[in-house]
């Protein structure tokens, strides 16, 4: 209960800290440090560009205000106002449209004027209805960009956002008063258990005065015992003096008699009472022990209720809700006002068809009518806004018929006879017979067949095209959707194909799609349902030099060539004529080529890293088996302790056993340990030594018959052999796992039935274990299946945020030497340096991110600059040694450029298994499509097609990512002392050099990564990152041959300096590191928007802020997330607690990890919410047409209002809060001195330390 009333306690404390909080800016740092502050206001180059900047791409970004929340009647004021300002420009419209009319009335009747009118005013009427037909067209354009404005969109964001406070309001109210109804609750069980807490404390008092009582009665027969032995002395005294026989003797000796039984029965008493007396001293002291713990335990309830006293009291009084009266309940003022205006939007825009305004508008009418009472249906069809449906429709439309009314009216009218299934039946029947129609043929078919290919190139096209359909009514759903984009997608790129076999491989396409569409049960080959998933992903060619065939050469890159080079590098020059075939000599002397993310040292620290990260990995999966192996092995062995005659191969086994324990506790992992010589040295020693105490134990337990033992008794020692299996084992190369089980079959051959293994070697090992053990005893790839054995481990269990990325390249630069400074330059001595480089690195990573699980594989580019300038001050203080201190500046700009193919599987909650097993399937599919055979069909042709048809629901897409670094750094040193052992005047010398550092660097980063192709694809992202670090330096410099003069002339003493051969071998440690990152990365899920908002911190202060600040709309994100009741309604006072126990133990692990760990990243994580997603998918469709007619403005007016709405902080939601651990492992092997030539190999790791809600 104590726990209970704690917990609550913090629930109630963060609850009152949230009321107290002040708001914080979804844009904004929450809680910089005054120091941060300050240094940034400076320094503006030390935080990151504002998150606005970097969620835009226009330029309003930087002056558009913050979203500020209004009131219901403020926002119907606003909507009323352009309510006003649609009518003002409508009746601009109309006046201009009727001035136009009577100008070209005009101008018809002169012409037609009978005698002909004069030139002049011929003209002048002219001229007169082209100025009419210019202020038409504006007026018409403004009307336009009005209707196509974000300000009802933006009004109606704020008006969600009074939902939004609404929603808090209330839901603060339910807890704050679910809160109290706990507090009183657990108020009323402290008072029953302060109750119960009194009454055992009474009785415990009255046994303590009964206790208490028994003194007192002792001491009472103590008294009355002396009372009476006084009186009994009294009466003896008197009976002596009193003659025999007289009356007063009797009456003594009666006396006497009654004194005596008096002072006995007190005695008696007396004795009784101290028997029992013995006990008591104890028995006080126990209750005084107990009275005091049920005195704490009191102090400690009345604490408790006053603390939950004293907290109800600072929580908020409950207000009641009045509910309106049934029928009574009326509709929020804006939103009244917003329903108003969209209608009168859409009227306004139907009316006008801006499309067709110039060869007028009537005869669609009727259509677009029908089409908005559509949109305006409850629910719409489609979540798109209709005034975006309608201007995509009718600029489509107008391509389409040449801005033709009529024939745009037919094509409305056929559709809506229709349902979409109908339309690729149409198309297929009418490519059959092209050749017999007219290539001037305008039949309504075709136009709407082209209407039906240009909208499934806009975003959401399907869901308008059913808007159009004769089941426009209802929304299209994804199963529907998807064949008839792939359908019409495919037969576009059909049309403009010249090459005849991608012209079939789209057919096949096509044909999967219409039995998707048609539900038939039609059986095609594997390679079929290839074409359709590549057409699904964006890929219309698999001809040589497209995007699909490049994807395909570099998965074979990955799994082939990657490899062989792997293997080579590990193949002796002695090689089998079945081992790969090592590069030419000159290729594998330029670093940059000849790369492979697989060598030998690189899969070595990936296991390394990923273990000291959690992350599981082949590596670890082995040693825990080979643990539980020698587990078994040890109890086998116990179990045959008494086998006659076995004991010499009992004892080898246990000595075995006991090398790899030894082993193990050393740090060695055993799965990666091979038998060898050294090993059975070792086993012979501990069998030498076990042997020996066995003997010495045996001759103690037997002694002679005089009872002594030879204990004492020199005994020549005798030479132990190890038994012929482990002497043919110390020296078989095998792995311990092989050697266990060899040891395992034997002792299955020697031992009696009883005492054999309970379970056999193959029984133990899982089948999927076995590859995995080949490849740690080799430790380096030996075949591509490989690839599949070192991932597996990691992909089954990778939880979100999780990676791991391999890397292995290398860097080819040239550079100008530090200018030297040593004990012959004069006290104050230049340094500068420079260098260009050019690094390449191939890489293959596995990511977890919140879109889903990813496999990448590809290469990475960058080319680097760094200049160093500072200098050095010193002296000598003896003959051969000085002291230095310098002062240095570094400046390092780099550029790097990744290209990688990407495999994705979108992320669904509670499906994470399900996740993992089609990746593992996908990376199977691409790593052994030649050998895999398909359940129909022919083979497949490249790993790029295996993976499409082994794998629906795979997304395959080109990441072109760039990253920008620019670096500063300062650097203090000291060399104390600076030791040179000869005269570098004439002859080389050495240095010897301790110099410790004190260093400081910043660090800007901005990154973009696009993605092109792929179901779900990265669009656009972005991120700027700003990170310093301070630490300290231990460095020993040695120089066999330093840098020296070279006298000018015999004599002298100056000359030239000459290049250096430096050594160095030193340690470093960061001290304090900070960093923060603004971050967006807009997603395409199909064809519909979404993105995330990522702020990154390096302090757990920040996201503290943000939870205290927003805890209402944590806990409700966190409900979305937990089991709804039976009725289906998540929010329930159950869940209500849950959330804010959930949130409560995430709060209480940032503060820990923010103590125990200094390199943890605290992310922020906003999502897009799914109406401002649609809201910018139909920008993006207008976009997408402007650009296809060349209308450029119009499209950046439409970038412009996706910036907006980007711009909104309505436009996000909370997601998600996670705290994250990194870690990196970059080993560099080369030379850097005048020319850079140096081997990469890069593991970098990360782990989700803490999330929330949880997943």
């Amino acid at each position: 209960m104590l726990k209970e009333a704690h917990e609550l306690q913090r629930m109630v404390d963060s609850a009152l800290a949230h009321l107290k909080a002040a708001p914080t800016s979804l844009w904004e740092r929450p809680a910089p440090s005054t120091v941060r502050r300050i240094t940034t206001k400076v320094f503006p180059w030390l935080k990151p560009a504002p998150l606005r900047e970097v969620a835009s791409n226009g330029s309003n970004a930087k002056t558009k205000a913050d979203n500020s929340q209004q009131s219901p009647e403020t926002i119907a004021a606003a909507v009323n106002e352009l309510s006003t300002r649609l009518d003002h420009q409508s009746k601009v419209l109309a006046t201009a449209t009727h001035a136009l009319v009577a100008a070209r009335e005009h101008l018809e009747s002169l012409e037609q004027a009978t005698p002909p009118t004069s030139t002049e005013r011929l003209d002048h009427a002219r001229a007169r209805v082209q100025q009419a037909d210019s202020t038409t067209r504006l007026a018409s354009q403004q009307l336009r960009e009005l209707i196509q404005g974000t300000e009802v969109l933006q009004l109606g964001a704020l008006s969600e956002g009074q939902d939004q406070v609404e929603q808090k309001a209330e839901f603060s109210q339910q807890w704050l008063g679910e809160l109290r109804t706990r507090m009183q609750a657990v108020d009323v069980r402290f008072a029953d258990r302060h109750a119960a807490i009194e009454i055992e404390l009474q009785l415990k008092v009255a046994e303590t005065r009964e206790l208490i009582s028994l003194d007192h009665d002792m001491t009472a027969a103590e008294h009355t015992a002396a009372h009476a032995d006084a009186q009994l002395s009294a009466l003896r005294a008197q009976r002596q003096e009193t003659p025999e026989g007289s009356d007063e003797a009797d009456r003594l000796d009666t006396a006497i008699g009654q004194t005596l039984a008096t002072r006995s029965q007190a005695m008696q008493t007396h004795q009784q009472l101290a028997k029992r007396l013995v006990r008591v001293d104890a028995d006080v002291a126990r209750l005084n022990d107990e009275l005091g713990e049920i005195h704490q335990r009191i102090a400690i309830v009345n604490d408790e209720r006053f603390a939950l006293k004293t907290l109800d009291q600072k929580l908020p009084a409950s207000e009641q809700a009045t509910a309106p009266a049934e029928g009574q309940a009326q509709e929020r003022i804006d939103k009244t006002a917003l329903k108003n205006v969209r209608e009168q939007y859409l009227a306004s825009q139907i009316g006008e068809a801006h499309a067709f305004a110039a060869t007028g508008a009537d005869e669609i009418q009727a259509a677009l009518q029908r089409i908005g009472d559509r949109l305006q249906g409850t629910p719409p069809p489609t979540p798109l806004p209709a005034f975006a449906v309608i201007e995509v429709v009718t600029s489509a439309l107008a391509d389409v018929t040449g801005n033709d009314a009529t024939r745009a009216n037919r094509v409305l009218d056929m559709l809506n006879q229709h349902p979409l299934e109908h339309w690729p039946r149409v198309a297929e029947e009418m490519s059959k017979s092209v050749r017999t129609r007219s290539a001037t043929n305008n039949s309504i078919q075709q136009d709407t067949l082209d209407l039906c290919r240009k909208l499934a190139n806009v975003p959401r096209g399907m869901e308008m095209l059913q808007v159009l359909s004769s089941g426009g009514t209802v929304p299209i759903v994804a199963e529907r959707a998807k064949p008839l984009r792939v359908f019409w997608n495919a037969d576009e790129a059909q049309q403009k194909e010249p090459d005849g076999k991608v012209k079939a491989w789209l057919q096949t396409a096509k044909q999967v799609a219409r039995s998707k569409l048609d539900g038939d049960e039609k059986s095609f080959d594997d390679v079929d349902h290839a074409a359709f998933n590549a057409v699904r992903n964006g890929y219309f060619s698999n001809a040589p030099g497209t995007p699909y065939a490049q994807h395909d050469q570099r998965l074979k890159k990955a799994t082939m060539e990657w490899v062989m080079r792997a293997v080579a590098a590990n193949t002796p020059e002695q090689a089998t004529a079945t081992a790969p075939t090592k590069s030419s000599l000159p290729r594998r002397l330029v670093p940059t080529l000849n790369k492979t993310p697989f060598a030998k040292s690189t899969l070595d620290r990936a296991y390394s890293v990923g273990e000291s990260m959690g992350l599981q990995s082949p590596r670890k999966q082995v040693d825990q088996v080979i643990s539980a192996r020698i587990s078994m092995l040890e109890e086998t062995l116990k179990n045959a302790k008494g086998a006659p005659g076995l004991q010499l191969e009992i004892s080898a086994a246990h000595a075995m056993l006991d090398h790899l324990k030894s082993l193990e506790k050393k740090g060695t992992h055993l799965s990666q340990v091979t038998l060898k010589k050294r090993d059975g040295k070792s086993m012979q020693s501990l069998l030498k030594a076990r042997v020996q105490q066995q003997r010495l134990s045996q001759i103690w337990d037997k002694p002679d018959a005089n009872g002594k033992r030879a204990v004492n008794v020199l005994h020549k020692a005798q030479h132990i052999e190890l038994p012929p299996l482990y002497s043919e084992l110390a020296n078989s190369k095998l792995s311990v796992y092989e050697a266990i089980n060899r040891v395992d079959e034997h002792l299955r051959e020697i031992l009696p039935p009883a005492l054999q293994p309970a379970q056999s070697a193959e029984e133990v090992l899982d089948q999927d274990l076995n590859a995995a053990i080949k490849l740690l005893k080799t430790r380096h790839l030996s075949e591509k299946s490989d690839i599949v054995t070192f991932f597996k481990p990691f992909i089954l269990e990778s939880r979100l945020r999780d990676r791991l990325r391999l890397g292995g390249g290398g860097t080819l630069g040239v550079g100008l030497p530090s200018l030297p400074y040593s004990l012959i330059s004069p006290i104050v001595s230049p340094i500068f340096s420079a260098e260009k480089s050019r690094s390449d690195e191939a890489f293959a990573q596995l990511f977890m991110p919140i879109l889903g699980m990813e496999m990448s594989f590809g290469k990475a580019r960058t080319e680097a600059a760094e200049a160093t300038i500072g200098v050095a001050a010193g002296s000598a203080v003896a003959d051969g040694v000085g002291i230095q201190a310098a002062l240095t500046g570094r400046f390092t700009a780099q550029e790097t450029q990744t290209s990688s193919t990407l495999m994705r599987f979108f992320r669904t909650r509670h499906k994470d298994d399900e996740m993992r097993g089609n990746m593992l399937t996908a990376l199977d599919s691409m790593v052994r499509w030649d050998i895999i055979d398909p359940q129909k069909g022919q083979r497949y042709a490249g790993p790029l097609e295996a993976i499409l048809a082994r794998n629906p629901e795979v997304s395959v897409s080109q990441i072109d990512a760039t990253s920008s670094t620019r670096n500063v750094a300062a650097r203090v040193a000291l060399r104390v002392p600076a030791v040179r052992f000869k005269d570098g005047a004439s002859h080389a010398s050495q240095t010897l050099t301790p110099e410790p550092s004190v260093y400081v660097e910043a660090d800007r980063i901005k990154e973009r990564r696009t993605e092109t192709g792929g179901f779900i694809s990265v669009v656009g992202a972005k991120g700027d990152t700003a990170q310093q670090r301070a630490g300290v330096t231990a460095n020993l410099n040695f120089a066999p041959i330093a840098s020296s003069a070279t006298p000018a002339e015999k004599g002298a003493n100056h000359g030239v300096q000459g290049q250096g051969l430096g050594l160095q071998l030193g340690m470093s440690r960061d001290l304090a590191w900070a960093l923060e990152k603004n971050e967006i990365s807009p997603f395409l899920i199909g064809d519909k928007q979404d993105a995330d908002l990522d702020r990154h911190y390096s302090t757990p202060r920040d996201m503290q802020a943000e939870i205290t600040a927003n805890r209402d709309l944590w806990l409700m994100r966190c409900i979305e997330t937990l089991e709804p009741d039976e009725t289906g309604n998540k929010n329930t006072p159950d869940n209500r607690l849950r959330a804010a126990m959930h949130l409560d133990a995430f709060e209480a692990t940032i503060k820990r990890l923010g103590k125990d760990s200094k390199y943890c990243q605290y992310n922020v994580n906003y999502s897009m919410k799914g109406r401002a997603g649609a809201e910018i998918d139909g920008y993006r469709g207008i976009q997408a047409l402007a650009l296809q007619r060349g209308d450029v403005q119009a499209a950046e007016k439409a970038q412009q209002a996706i910036d907006d709405i980007l711009l909104t902080k309505e436009t996000w939601r909370p997601l998600v809060l996670i705290v994250r651990e990194r870690a990196r492992d970059s080993t560099v092997v080369g030379w850097r001195n005048l020319l850079r030539w140096q081997k990469l190999s890069n593991v970098d790791g990360q782990r989700t330390a803490a999330q929330f809600p949880p997943p």
